[in-house]
């Protein structure tokens, strides 16, 4: 067998874009997180009779969408539970409000239009009215002969293009987005009437953005108009940051996703050297899933040193800590190995660190943060950027990370991969200040 035989099946399983979405990909790979929201928003759920809306927060890559497909997989008997990805559905530089409300009534539209549901047929064609509206306007009016696959088709256009962009110059948006509302919470009261079974909408992708597109998004009173249960997913930084304080009011709860730890934090809740056995349990438990689908062939394939400092230099994140098992594979390919040791785990490290670029005034912070853990509110200023507090920027670009004590209260720490760095720049501060 070929070095490349051997390591493609294991270089397979570790694909760090994708969130365990498949149910045998949950089943075998998923690991239990103490401080996971998912069993929380189910006791939410079941103890509230009025539409609740919640948000979800945590680091890119912390295992988001893992935890809210767990949780559809859960609610699916109890529940009409209707996903959307906006990730999928919406072009990343054009996305607002208006195009979320006008992707949710078109994804309720399409469940609720499928046989079985047995709605009237004057609320579906209310609610498409409303949709029309949205198409006929975009640019002529040569499309009012349309059918309803053609309408959705073409709305999905609209939306990828930028719905705000495009509309708002020959529509005033707001009083048709409320009549989408509107509409849309009419077929809801039917339908779960009808059915006898709550909606429950999980809207995933919106964390993907960068923190003042998230908080113009969610400013917005409609995100909280729908009269069924509602989950949307934020970045961590919206979470934490004293502009979000107001806007988070509207919501019910926000939940955590954090980290495993995978070191401990001290009774001041201040970072340590110590290493968490718990969080770094639940780390190694990711990876040694994954290589056991392999069978005995690949048992041992990391070595436990070389596991650990993958499993530490991740700090606890699923994504980079599935990307630094993907790129160990790739140098022991490269030096003709059939297992992972400490120098291929150390390079590993090395190139996945080459992704973060620190600024200079990122240091003052990080010290900070690694010495109290606790984010500060100091704000910098950028030509092309203007004014903003430091620590919006650390959490948005993983350069810090958030995570749970023993009794849930948050505390801080810099990135292991970035801490070599920060042990630079306190070196070369000291000495400068001597």
């Amino acid at each position: 067998m070929s070095n490349t035989s051997f390591w493609k099946p294991a270089y397979q399983l570790f694909k760090p874009e994708e969130p365990l979405t498949k149910a045998e990909d949950l089943r075998d790979f998923y690991v239990h997180r103490v401080n996971s929201p998912v069993e929380d928003v189910t006791t939410y759920l079941e103890m509230e009779d009025d539409p609740a809306k919640f948000l979800l927060a945590g680091h890119r890559g912390g295992g988001k969408t893992t935890e809210l497909r767990r949780l559809e997989q859960q609610l699916n008997s109890k529940y009409t539970v209707i996903w959307i990805d906006t990730e999928t559905a919406l072009d990343q530089y054009n996305i607002g409000y208006a195009e979320v409300v006008v992707l949710i009534g078109i994804k309720i539209f399409e469940k609720v239009i499928q046989p079985g549901w047995g709605l009237k047929k004057d609320l579906l064609n209310d609610l498409l009215e409303s949709l029309k509206t949205v198409v006929y306007q975009d640019e002529d009016n040569e499309n009012t002969g349309l059918e309803v696959p053609e309408i959705i088709k073409k709305l999905g256009i609209i939306l990828k293009q930028g719905l705000t962009r495009k509309v708002t110059t020959t529509l005033n948006i707001r009083p048709q987005l409320s009549k989408i509302i509107e509409r849309v919470n009419t077929i809801i009261e039917a339908a779960e009437g009808d059915k006898k079974q709550k909606l429950l909408v999980i809207v995933d992708g919106l964390d993907r953005h960068d923190q003042v597109t998230a908080l113009e998004m969610f400013a917005s009173p409609l995100l909280t108009q729908l009269s069924c249960h509602t989950i949307y997913s934020i970045p961590i930084s919206l979470r934490y940051s004293p502009s979000f304080r107001q806007p988070m009011e509207s919501f019910q709860k926000c939940l955590d996703l954090t980290n495993p730890p995978v070191f401990e934090c001290d009774r001041n809740l201040s970072p340590t050297t110590g290493p968490s056995e718990l969080g770094r349990n639940i780390l190694r438990s990711v990876i040694n899933k994954r290589v056991g689908r392999l069978g005995d062939a690949y048992k041992g394939l990391f070595n436990p040193d070389a596991l650990e400092l993958i499993c530490e230099k991740s700090g606890g994140i699923m994504r980079d800590l599935v990307r630094l098992a993907r790129t160990a594979c790739e140098v022991s390919l490269r030096k003709n190995l059939i297992y992972v040791n400490l120098d291929v785990a150390n390079e590993a490290v090395q190139e996945v660190r080459r992704e973060y670029n620190l600024s200079d005034y990122h240091f003052p912070e990080l010290d900070k943060i690694h010495r109290t853990g606790r984010l500060t509110t100091n704000t910098h200023s950028l030509p092309n950027k203007g004014e903003f507090v430091i620590c919006d920027e650390l959490l948005q670009n993983k350069f810090v990370l958030g995570y749970y004590d023993s009794s849930r209260k948050s505390w801080f720490d810099v990135n292991p991969i970035l801490i070599e760095d920060l042990q630079n720049w306190q070196a070369t501060n000291s000495l400068q200040n001597q």
